[in-house]
């Protein structure tokens, strides 16, 4: 199964709650201090910046989100990371227009190490 932080990451990022993500995601990084983490972090400071508004901290935290998740593609703790650093780099060239929002992107987990979808993990760990 997938720890319930990385799942309440994964929920939290596929409805768009960019900040709700960083907490989760700091758990992991905390217990594990590995770039992969640390990567998914910048990532999504990034995007809740983008939504304030803000030009050059998503340029830099998306650059380096991307330099951190490359080593871990094609696809690490069941995230398909070469569609998400596709997804990035589009991100990025949309810096450049004017009033821009972050475009959507689901991150669909692949089966739970266990057996069990990520679905059935998450009801698993919300009973415990």
């Amino acid at each position: 199964m997938y720890p319930q932080p990385y799942l309440a990451f994964v929920a939290h990022f596929n409805r768009g709650e960019y900040r709700a993500c960083v907490e989760p995601l700091e758990e992991l990084w905390f217990a594990q201090r590995d770039d992969f983490h640390k990567g998914l972090i910048r990532l999504v400071v990034g995007l809740n910046q983008i939504r304030l508004g803000l030009d050059s901290g998503p340029r830099f935290l998306l650059a380096t989100a991307r330099e951190l998740l490359q080593p871990y593609q094609p696809r690490h703790h069941g995230l398909d990371l070469a569609a998400l650093d596709r997804w990035i780099a589009t991100q990025q060239a949309r810096l450049d227009q004017p009033q821009i929002d972050v475009a959507p992107f689901e991150i669909a987990l692949d089966p739970a190490p266990s057996g069990a979808s990520a679905e059935d993990a998450a009801r698993n760990e919300q009973r415990v």
